[in-house]
Formats: structure tokens, C-alpha cells, sequence
């Protein structure tokens, strides 16, 4: 069976234990704790600052940008890369917003008191968190949801024997009104006009009172009881039930604020109100959420549930490896929905102030890490609020800094589509300098169009982002002496090389992901021109005609794909991106044998140990590269207990299952749903690949749901042998749909032109000489 259940024998010490909660936009972390509940509450358009940050602390004179990477091209071209990465930083502006922490309920439910039979739960096929135990031997029962069906969190109490209960809110932001009365709460909030990230630790928060300047937020709590009520509380009370709801002056990405308190307290109480008018908001909750998420589901063999969640990392059990899957899964429904905000560094939920990179997008791997399970897991709606921060940057980020048509964006974003350089001219180019974060965010509406987006889809929203990408990197690249084209300067994420003098510096000629990148846009670009039927549009006939000359992966002197095109020594051996690699994945794995070699080489030269995020890339990369023998290794690095008090670069899961950086960061959580969908089905050569890399502990399962090119349903079933059941769906039925399967070297077509589900006639797949 398939495996949706978290659970504890004992509260929450902590955050890191803590089970999360949310809907796309409103999120909770609960605790779980008898008697004394606190629900610390996110609200995912809850960000400080501005669009007028970026205007104020960014800003970059175009003619010192245009001087300044004059003059690094050219220290490139003598073999001084240390001085190009000096005059680097004078294109560096400030600094992207940050994610913050909303509120926090707390709850009293009776008197202290002898707590036995504790049990919490976190349910992922209803999204519903559960506390059960006996208080003097009186059974007390809660549970708690966030319904998307209705935008409201909320939480039932239920006792045997009468309790008092008080609730009140609290707010690490700056408190303007605060009101508890005997039928709820409310409290109304300011967030700061802006936040430096905490690597900045000269800079202070900022609390601009101005209009505009930053946003305004609201709580409004109501409550329903069988007791007697009083200001903050209820006495005698056997069942409660209470809704809450969040609301701010957010607009939209890149949008300003608009209203006040006052206005956000209105919007947050009609919610609440409107949910208390129903009367089946569990059932309701619950159809909404399974609309969502539970179209797939992995079974890999008995379940051991009769063990609490955190203790099986210990012993990583192959039923943990499926309920790892569904939780992955379910963060993305929770965390990133139509409407909403992307999924952050955290997803949805924050309790930091000055969280560890802002908790905003960090564009150069993080972000999109987030959603490389958005077609293959079937979450492709969680994908939409994406687009939509993409879309932003490309209307935000024109590329005039760079004297370059087109948008531009770089390493970092936030909720105000900021597009800059970072760095305030002292912060190394490794990470400040990248002009690509853009490019690779179109990587994933590509994809999205692969996978069966419609023909409106791809006209009005694809085409006018991955058209104005290109136009900035037609501009962008360099023509090179030997006819091909580059890119001068170029860094490879957070890496460096060996310069010619022995010093370690970031930026040089033309890294391969950079020319991995481009090409990629240029080849979606001229896909998507003739599924339009606008071959003869300016920017797709440049694009035809520089394509040709943007050079391929290549094989360094060591056997391994080199991080820039020079071949330069490494200058952080084992480092944690793979970069260089993102052709092989996220990208299309090449079928040349020497290539594959070389990549699997670098693989091993990184080492397997690494963060959460880091390892789940090794393991999809290892799926594609059909080695499950080394899938099988890093599944047991990366499934192992994270002590929420270690530091440095490691894998593993924290006790709630969220992954570890450290600290914690969702994109490991992410990933790994990637990569094991990789393992089972692979679709990018233009066949359905069925359980190309299986790890040898998962002798037996089944699959449902699990998505392929172009946009058809795949169910597996499988034993020792192979697969003993495959079944096929296309999606979208459009004219005659037929695909190719292959397992193990053999293929068999299968049509799905009727839209039903087909099962593939196994014999096909049978060793030559077998019985049937």
C-alpha cells in the first residue's frame, strides 16, 4: 500500500519537528504540544519591502556597467581574471527582499495535568494534522487543517470532560492593533520597509512608515463553541472550533502595495466569515486537496508504520524512500499554488526574521530545483505561480544595464521581481556576476510545453519570455576568432578555477553551462517560432543563424566535462553545484557513450556527500545515466536523520522530513521527488523508458500516475523480473497519439489515440528464447 503518514509519540521540541501545514498562500508549522498549542503562521505574500527597493539600492549607471565589463573582457584576454573579477564588482547593486514569519496562535486547552497516550500525525492524503492523548485520563482530541477550498486554516478541539480554553495572537513583526474578545481575535501588522540578508550584518532592517513603502497585514480569528464565552477564551467548552485567516496588501509580483491595515483586516474577516456560513469545510478542504495531490501515488512494499516517522531514518527502511516521494509531493501542493507566490528557499514556511538567504529565489539552481518534479510527479499546476514571477522579470528586467535588448535577471529574485546584480560592489562574482538566472528559468515553461501545454499557453505567455531571453543573449554572446561564439565574462555558479597565476578567481570564458543554456533557449525558441508559424520573426532568424556556432559540451584533458570552456583547474574541488552538468540533467542526457562516460566521471570527482539539494542532483543525474548501483548508494546518504544542530555542507532529513542544507532548504525535499521519478520513467529521448535505473532494495512496487512526454499517464507495476503491468493514458488526445515504450534495449508502439488507458502487452519486453 501506499504510504501518506507522519507521526510522533511525542510534541514538537521544535520547529524542525514541527509538521507543516498550508494551502499556497497560508501556511502553519504545529507543534502538537498538550494544553499549550502555538501554531506559528505564514502568510506567503508576507515580504518586506517594495518594488521601490530595487530603484533605491540597485541602481547601476549603464555607462559604468559597459566601462566596467570592457575592461574585464579584456583582462580575460591577457590572462588576468583576478582583475576582471576586481571590475566586476562595480556591476553589483544591493539586495532582494526577504520572505518573512506572519503570526503565531497560541492556544490553551484545559489545566495542566498527567498527558498519557500522546500521538501526532500529519496525514498527506487529507492534509490534516491530528493530535490525540488522555489528560487525567480524559481523551482530548484536535485536528487542523488549511483549506484551499476556502482560504482559511482551521483548527477543532474536542474533550470528553469540559475544558476552559484561551487563544491569543502574537506577531514578530511590528503589532499596530491587537484584540482578543470572547468570539476570537484579530491583529493588524507592518512589515518592514526593507531586509537585508543576514550575510549582510552591517545593514539594519528598515521600518519606512510612508505609503506604499512596505505592506500591511491582517489576523482575524473566530470562534465556535459549546461553552461559556469570555474575553480571550471560553470556559466549560467540549468542542471548539475555530477558523483563521490571513490577508495583506499585497497586488501581484512587481506590483506595488495597495490599502492599509485596515483594508487587509476587511479581506481576512470576510474570509473568515464566509467560511463559517459553510457547513462542510473539512469535506470541502479535503476534495480540493485531493484534486491535487493524489493523482500519483508509489508503493514500494510493506509499510512500517508502526514506528514514529523520524526514528525510520535511523534504519531507512524501503517504505520511508515511498513516504519521502508523497511528502514531496504534498509540499508542493501546499507550498506553490495557482495564485499564489513560488515555492521559496523554504517554501512556504519561514520563523526567521532574517532567514538564511532571505528565504526569497535564489535563481541560479534553488528555485528551479523546486519545480523539476512539476511534470513528471503531476503537479503542474503548482508550476503556474512561476510563470507568473518569470513573466514579472521579463516585463521588469530589460537588459538596457548591458546595452542589450531583451530581459536580464540574475542570481537573486524576490515577490517585487527584483532583477539586479546583488553584491553592494564587495561580494564575490562566483555568485554576484550571473546573467543567466533568467535563461534558466525558461528552461522550465519549455518543459511545460513538452509536456502537453496548450496552444494559448505556449502563444501568450511562453513565447514573449523565451523571445525576449534570447534577444538578450544574442547580444550577450562574443564572437570568438575560430567562427563560434561565447560568453566574456562568464561564471559558473558559486564555482572558481585556478587562474594563469595560481590564484583562484570566478570569472572566464564561456562556461558550460552558460553555452548549455543558450543553446537550449535558442533550440526551444525556434521549436516554439514553428508551432506558431512565426518562423520569419527577427529574433528567430538571428537565433538560426548564431546557433550553429555556440560550441557543445566538451571533454576536459582529465576525461571530465570542464566547468569553462578553457579547461582550467578547478578551483573548489568537490563543490556542491553541478553546473557544468546541466545538460545531462536537468537538460537531455546525451545517448553518446564518451559523453555520458565524461559526466559520470565528474560526477565521481565531486564526491557523493554534499547538501540535501546537491545530492538529490547527483541522484537524478545518476538516473539518467541508468546507474542504479549508485542510485542505491545516495538514496542511503541522502535518507538518513539531519540533527537540527549540525552545521557544514551534508544531506539527510530533519525529523519533520524536511531536507537539510543545512539549514533547512525545500529544494532537497524537491528533488528527490525528481529523481525517483527519473528512476521509474524517463520520456526525453522521445520514448517512455519504464524503470530505467531502479535501485536493487526496490525488488518490488507499483507506481500511479507518473508523467512522460509528451503529456501521457504512466501506472507501473513491477517484480524482480521486471514489469509485470504497464499502463498508458494520454492526457491531452489530440489527432493520432502514439508513443514508443522501451524497457531494457526492447520497444514496443502503443496507440493512444481513444484517450483511454492502454495496457502494453508485455511479450513484447520478454528476453528472446523465455517463455511467455
Amino acid at each position: 500500500m501506499s504510504e501518506h503518514l507522519l507521526w510522533s509519540a511525542t510534541p514538537a521540541a521544535g520547529w524542525l519537528e514541527a509538521f507543516p501545514l498550508g494551502n499556497g498562500r497560508l501556511g502553519a508549522m504545529v507543534h502538537g504540544v498538550p494544553g499549550r498549542e502555538h501554531l506559528q503562521i505564514n502568510d506567503g505574500t508576507a515580504w518586506s519591502g517594495s518594488p521601490h527597493n530595487e530603484r533605491m539600492n540597485s541602481r547601476i549607471d549603464p555607462s559604468v556597467a559597459a566601462r566596467a565589463l570592457t575592461d574585464a573582457r579584456a583582462a580575460i584576454d591577457r590572462g588576468d581574471p583576478a582583475a576582471a573579477d576586481r571590475r566586476l564588482r562595480d556591476v553589483q547593486g544591493g539586495w532582494s527582499q526577504a520572505y518573512l514569519p506572519f503570526a503565531d496562535l497560541h492556544l490553551t486547552v484545559g489545566d495542566a495535568g498527567v498527558v498519557e497516550a500522546y500521538r501526532r500525525e500529519l496525514d498527506l492524503a487529507t492534509a490534516t494534522h491530528r493530535v490525540s492523548y488522555l489528560l487525567d485520563g480524559a481523551p482530548v482530541r484536535w485536528s487542523c487543517f488549511v483549506s484551499a477550498a476556502d482560504s482559511v486554516l482551521v483548527l477543532r478541539v474536542e474533550t470528553e470532560r469540559p475544558v476552559d480554553v484561551e487563544w491569543r495572537l502574537a506577531s514578530p513583526l511590528r503589532v499596530h492593533g491587537n484584540e482578543a474578545d470572547e468570539h476570537g481575535a484579530w491583529m493588524t501588522v507592518r512589515l518592514p520597509s526593507d531586509m537585508p540578508p543576514p550575510h549582510e550584518p552591517d545593514l539594519e532592517p528598515a521600518w519606512d512608515e510612508a505609503e506604499g513603502a512596505a505592506l500591511r497585514g491582517a489576523v482575524v480569528v473566530r470562534v465556535a463553541h459549546d461553552g461559556q464565552r469570555r474575553a480571550g477564551g471560553s470556559a466549560g467548552v467540549r468542542r471548539l472550533d475555530l477558523v483563521l485567516a490571513t490577508a495583506t496588501t499585497f497586488t501581484g509580483i512587481g506590483l506595488p502595495p495597495d490599502g492599509d491595515e485596515t483594508t487587509a483586516r476587511a479581506v481576512a474577516k470576510q474570509a473568515v466569515d464566509r467560511a463559517l456560513g459553510r457547513s462542510d469545510l473539512a469535506g470541502r478542504h479535503e476534495r480540493e486537496h485531493a484534486r491535487r495531490y493524489g493523482q500519483v501515488a508509489l508503493d514500494l512494499g510493506p509499510v512500517a508504520a508502526e514506528r514514529p516517522t523520524a526514528e525510520r531514518l535511523t534504519e531507512r527502511d524501503t517504505g520511508l524512500a515511498a513516504l519521502l516521494f508523497a511528502y514531496g509531493r504534498y509540499l508542493a501542493v501546499s507550498s506553490s499554488a495557482p495564485g499564489g507566490l513560488p515555492s521559496t528557499l523554504q517554501g512556504l514556511w519561514n520563523d526567521d526574521m532574517r532567514p538564511p538567504w532571505s528565504s526569497n529565489y535564489t535563481i541560479n539552481v534553488n528555485t528551479q530545483m523546486n519545480y523539476w518534479a512539476a511534470e513528471t510527479a503531476d503537479l503542474a499546476d503548482t508550476l503556474e505561480p512561476l510563470v507568473d514571477l518569470v513573466e514579472a522579470l521579463s516585463e521588469n528586467g530589460g537588459a538596457t544595464l548591458y546595452g542589450a535588448r531583451g530581459w536580464v535577471a540574475h542570481h537573486n529574485t524576490d515577490a517585487w521581481a527584483f532583477t539586479a546584480p546583488v553584491g553592494r560592489g564587495r561580494a564575490d562574482p562566483s555568485w554576484a556576476f550571473w546573467p543567466m538566472g533568467g535563461v534558466w528559468l525558461t528552461w522550465l515553461l519549455h518543459e511545460h510545453l513538452r509536456f502537453g501545454a496548450s496552444d494559448e499557453f505556449a502563444a501568450k505567455r511562453a513565447w514573449p519570455i523565451l523571445r525576449g531571453a534570447a534577444a538578450f543573449c544574442l547580444d550577450w554572446l562574443r564572437p570568438k576568432a575560430d567562427g563560434t561564439v561565447g560568453t566574456v565574462p562568464s561564471t559558473s555558479p558559486e564555482n572558481h578555477y585556478v587562474g594563469p597565476d595560481g590564484r583562484v578567481v570566478a570569472a572566464g570564458r564561456s562556461s558550460t553551462m552558460d553555452l548549455v543554456l543558450i543553446a537550449g533557449l535558442f533550440d526551444a525558441l525556434g521549436g516554439l517560432a514553428a508551432r506558431l508559424g512565426v518562423d520569419d520573426d527577427p529574433v528567430v532568424a538571428e537565433v538560426r543563424q548564431v546557433r550553429p556556432r555556440i560550441p557543445g559540451p566538451a571533454i576536459g584533458a582529465d576525461g571530465m566535462v570542464p566547468e569553462w570552456i578553457d579547461d582550467p583547474a578547478q578551483g573548489e574541488p568537490g563543490h556542491r553545484h553541478l553546473s557544468h552538468l546541466v545538460f545531462a540533467y536537468p537538460g537531455d542526457t546525451p545517448d553518446d557513450p564518451v559523453l555520458r562516460g565524461a559526466v559520470s566521471h565528474s560526477i565521481d570527482d565531486r564526491g557523493e556527500d554534499s547538501t540535501g539539494w546537491s545530492l538529490a542532483w547527483k541522484l537524478a543525474l545518476r538516473a539518467r545515466l541508468r546507474q542504479p548501483g549508485h542510485v542505491s548508494r545516495l538514496l542511503d546518504l541522502m535518507i538518513r536523520p539531519a540533527p537540527p544542530e549540525r552545521a557544514g555542507e551534508h544531506g539527510g532529513f530533519y525529523p519533520n522530513l524536511m531536507a537539510a542544507h543545512p539549514p533547512y532548504q525545500i529544494d532537497g525535499n524537491f528533488g528527490y521527488v525528481a529523481a525517483v521519478a527519473e528512476m521509474l520513467v524517463q520520456s526525453h529521448r522521445g520514448v517512455i523508458e519504464i524503470l530505467p535505473s531502479l535501485p536493487a532494495a526496490w525488488s518490488e512496487g507499483r507506481v500511479t500516475g507518473l508523467v512522460a512526454r509528451p503529456g501521457v499517464s504512466v501506472d507501473i507495476a513491477w517484480n524482480r523480473t521486471g514489469p509485470t503491468e504497464i499502463g498508458l493514458r494520454a492526457r491531452r488526445p489530440a489527432g493520432r497519439t502514439t508513443v514508443t515504450v522501451e524497457f531494457a534495449g526492447r520497444r514496443t508502439t502503443v496507440d493512444l489515440t481513444r484517450g483511454e488507458r492502454v495496457m502494453v502487452e508485455l511479450d513484447t519486453f520478454a528476453p528472446k528464447g523465455s517463455a511467455t
